[in-house]
């Protein structure tokens, strides 16, 4: 059983198509758009990175914002490309995601080196990200589901949230007060990363029972038969 499109998936996609279709004449292959999408998730870790630094710390989170936005930009082109071309395959798609989740690894690993949040809070974000991944790729190919794709949140979501915790970061350093910000140790970015975690954890269990109770449906028809 195909779980339904998001509402904010089938947006997205019907406004980048069109983008698409125009790089897809050009014969980019949609992989190197994919494989781009990680060296600028690369770039946006180096700008993370560099938060150590007092003197440019703003300016590092603006740069991470930056990256991280043609991150996820390229992510939600090259599928377009994809089904533009006609290239869209299931190998293609397995390299898609594995690309997602090193992007993942790159940008956050670069908010912990810039000192933005916790190891243990990025651990748990990441442990969150993967463990949806893999209960999806998991239910889609033991059969039991054609999509897994259920959950509160996605990865366009996630990074949507890592972006405001940056933007509200930036907003904080400049002006070292905001209003509605009593945590002084603990700052928007770091916030983010734990809001994300924590959604992340949950879509993993959302998914895990989504699994079980299509497998159960598939136990009473095969049963019936």
């Amino acid at each position: 059983m195909t779980a339904p499109k998001k509402k904010s998936r089938q947006l997205y996609e019907a406004i980048f198509q069109p983008i698409g279709n125009i790089i897809a004449k050009t014969g980019i292959p949609p992989s190197w758009i994919s494989l781009s999408s990680v060296i600028a998730s690369m770039l946006s870790m180096s700008a993370y990175a560099l938060g150590t630094n007092e003197n440019v710390r703003s300016l590092a989170v603006l740069g991470g914002m930056g990256f991280l936005i043609l991150t996820s930009l390229l992510d939600m082109v090259d599928g377009s490309v994809a089904r533009a071309s006609g290239k869209a395959t299931r190998f293609g798609m397995v390299l898609d995601h594995t690309f997602d989740r090193y992007a993942e690894f790159f940008f956050l690993l670069g908010i912990m080196m810039g000192n933005f949040a916790s190891p243990v809070l990025v651990f748990f974000c990441y442990e969150g990200m993967i463990m949806a991944s893999f209960i999806r790729a998991k239910a889609e190919s033991s059969g039991i589901v054609e999509s897994c794709s259920v959950g509160i949140m996605e990865r366009k979501e996630k990074i949507t949230l890592i972006l405001i915790g940056s933007f509200l970061e930036f907003a904080w350093i400049e002006t070292s007060w905001l209003p509605f910000w009593p945590w002084t140790d603990f700052g928007p970015i770091a916030a983010a990363v734990f809001i994300v975690g924590l959604f992340s954890n949950i879509s993993a269990l959302q998914r895990l029972e989504y699994t079980r109770k299509q497998a159960n449906v598939k136990k009473q028809d095969d049963t019936k038969e």
